[in-house]
């Protein structure tokens, strides 16, 4: 076996490397230990962030926020923006969703009454940005767990009901038929639009889990099983499944497909843990729960639906660990993976690579992301965010490593008939068509 792998090596060319662009660091001192591990990029704009817990309520939580200039040079805004009128006992900015001139943030809420999402949008001012509102459930419905998984083009908002959380001693609440609640950027603020909900015959414990939406085309990972809770026996729902849903020119939205898992891999409880679209493609991570194998997958839009792609797989110097695909964003025609426990001869833990599709159709690794500055060792790839050919990569702080304020990485990536990609043995693409789901699976309440 290891003759083997040494002739796999030597034959194997090696995949092109990029260094950053700009290191983002935050402007002051940040009091979230894992400040930077929230990031999020639209335009020549990046974010970071990190959670926070709130005892007495009030003004919470640091986001950083940076400007790339027309000369290519990035700017940090001289204040870190706040959360206001943040309620007691609750914990800010775990997660974001940033697209156009919206940010939304999370608020969670630990004694069982309603969390809510933040918005804010893109202001002058030293922070660069004005809080707007709160969305949130409608009233005599509490939702502990609103904003688990949050997704915008800023336009549209997907806000999620599915418990993700983890809560100490605490269990996760679990509902039969979770909805994701939709919302519309109108000129005196956000609007709701109803919420999107699959059949509770077909048990979507999980339906939610994770969130994408791009060019009126919005993704719901609904997988069978998540990471169990602390203390929490492991919960299974109906099986795996991903519902891509389309937004008609009435407004409306309906079912325009849904995406299985393999017949082959139907141990992967966790089809759809992340999801991530550009609109014409659809990359899924699917996580074995039970155990420590995960892949990512790919989707693209054919002529009459949806059909599977190819699978993404590294080069084999690279160890994939079981946070494979944490990670994922598109960014101009290429996926970007994250995977913090990912190994690699011996370099710190966490890799950070971009794939492309060559012209026979098949996925492979163009692109290695390499920072020549310290990162945190098993956080590098946590999390990644594209728009176009920038990439973020989350830095978030560690004393240990020397990184006291953490921020955010960007990556400029080259054209692509600059990176071709080198092949990896990724398993092919085939023209299995996969079938749209009946008409009848229109959302309601999404009108």
């Amino acid at each position: 076996m290891l003759i083997a792998l040494f002739f796999a090596l030597a034959a194997a060319p090696p995949v092109p490397a990029v260094s950053q662009s700009a290191v983002l660091d935050a402007p002051s001192p940040t009091v979230s230990p894992t400040f930077g591990m929230v990031i999020g990029i639209s335009g020549d704009r990046v974010v970071a962030t990190g959670p926070d817990p709130s005892k007495e309520g009030g003004s919470l939580g640091q986001i950083a926020t940076f400007q790339q200039q027309p000369t290519g040079q990035w700017t940090t805004f001289t204040e870190m923006q706040s959360v206001d009128q943040v309620r007691r006992g609750a914990m800010v900015l775990q997660r974001l969703a940033f697209a156009g001139e919206q940010l939304l943030v999370t608020e969670d809420r630990r004694d069982g009454s309603n969390s809510s999402v933040v918005a804010f949008e893109v202001a002058q001012g030293p922070s660069g940005w004005r809080q707007l509102s709160r969305l949130e459930p409608p009233a005599g419905s509490p939702d502990p767990a609103f904003g688990s998984a949050l997704a915008t083009d800023g336009a549209i908002a997907a806000v999620s009901t599915v418990d993700m959380r983890v809560l100490g001693e605490k269990a996760r609440t679990v509902q039969a038929a979770p909805k994701v609640f939709l919302f519309e950027r109108m000129k005196d603020g956000w609007k709701g639009l109803g919420f999107l909900q699959r059949d509770a015959a077909k048990q979507p414990t999980f339906f939610g889990a994770s969130l994408a939406l791009a060019k009126n085309t919005l993704v719901i990972g609904c997988p069978q099983a998540i990471t169990a809770a602390p203390h929490q026996s492991l919960v299974q729902g109906g099986a795996s499944v991903v519902v891509v849903y389309r937004r008609g020119v009435d407004g409306a939205w309906a079912i325009d497909g849904e995406l299985t898992p393999p017949p082959h891999r139907l141990d992967y409880l966790g089809f759809g843990t992340v999801v991530a679209t550009d609109g014409e493609r659809i990359a899924v991570r699917q996580a074995q729960i039970t155990a420590s194998g995960a892949e990512v997958l790919v989707y693209r839009r054919g002529t009459t639906g949806w059909v599977y792609d190819g699978e993404l797989v590294p080069q084999v110097d690279i160890v994939r660990g079981a946070g494979w695909g944490i990670a994922l964003a598109l960014a101009d025609d290429r996926i970007v993976v994250g995977d913090p426990t990912a190994l690699a001869g011996d370099q710190i833990a966490g890799y950070v690579g971009a794939f492309a599709r060559s012209s026979d159709g098949n996925w492979g690794e163009s692109l290695r992301l390499k920072p020549s500055i310290a990162v945190s060792s098993s956080r590098w790839g946590v999390s990644v965010r594209a728009d176009g050919r920038r990439v973020v990569v989350a830095r978030p702080t560690s004393e240990r490593e020397g990184i006291t304020s953490g921020g955010a990485i960007v990556f400029t990536l080259p054209e692509q008939r600059d990176a071709p990609p080198v092949s990896s043995g990724a398993v092919p693409a085939t023209d299995v068509q996969l079938a749209p789901a009946p008409a009848q699976g229109a959302a309601p309440g999404a009108k």
